[in-house]
């Protein structure tokens, strides 16, 4: 992250130019601009965080939900192409401005989250899942905000993006859930040779799985604990 433009020095008869997935320009002598370059950034951390539970915990929905997240992204590349509608300011990040792509990245992940939350994941007191989508509501909004705050994009660019990654994380989720599921799709999936060597599993039908994770847990510290003792 840096508040200075990059600059660009001849190679041979070359110029170098800049890649870099963390490059956030913001007024430093402002707070809020240097907080928001923070939030900003979200996106990248969210794609790593995808990435690390689907290793660690080998759950279907965590892969579905994340190859959503790369269609979506796919789908903000070719509406770029085709609006070809240009920043506020040309000199803060590259390529077409509309749709926001990191508006319609947070919108699919917060809309898509919460509905799964909401019709597929049960607790021993369901009220708590009320604060979680409020939070995933008020985060997608302030990195949604960060965006035309930090002048990359117009109000207009960040609405449509949203409004597109909603979309298409509803869309998603009625094709995964309504449509693929009840065709025994993912059941041969889980099923399969290789679903089994990788330890890949669906909870999405198990009631309370945060109770029960936790039960398994005590139980196989109670098990090794009692293995001390003997």
């Amino acid at each position: 992250m840096s508040h200075h433009n990059h600059l660009e020095e001849p190679l041979s008869e070359q110029s170098l130019s800049s890649l870099s997935l963390t490059h956030v320009e913001f007024n430093p002598k402002d707070p809020l601009s240097y907080t928001y370059a923070y939030i900003t950034l979200s996106p990248l951390i969210i794609l790593i965080s995808y990435v690390s539970i689907i290793v660690a915990r080998r759950e279907l929905m965590m892969i579905n939900m994340f190859f959503g997240q790369l269609f979506c992204e796919m789908l903000n590349f070719g509406l770029k192409k085709w609006i070809k509608e240009k920043r506020p300011n040309d000199k803060l990040g590259s390529g077409y401005g509309m749709p926001s792509s990191h508006a319609q990245f947070i919108s699919y992940f917060a809309t898509f989250a919460s509905i799964y939350l909401y019709y597929k994941i049960t607790f021993h007191n369901n009220s708590r899942k009320f604060p979680i989508i409020l939070g995933l509501i008020i985060f997608s909004c302030l990195v949604s905000y960060s965006r035309v705050y930090l002048i990359y994009h117009t109000t207009k660019q960040v609405i449509v993006g949203n409004i597109f990654g909603l979309t298409f994380a509803i869309f998603w989720y009625i094709l995964l859930e309504k449509i693929i599921r009840p065709l025994g799709i993912f059941k041969i999936i889980i099923e399969s040779r290789l679903a089994r060597y990788f330890y890949i599993r669906d909870n999405s039908s198990v009631k309370d799985i945060v109770k029960i994770e936790y039960m398994n847990w005590l139980t196989l510290i109670g098990e090794k604990e009692g293995q001390k003792t003997d």
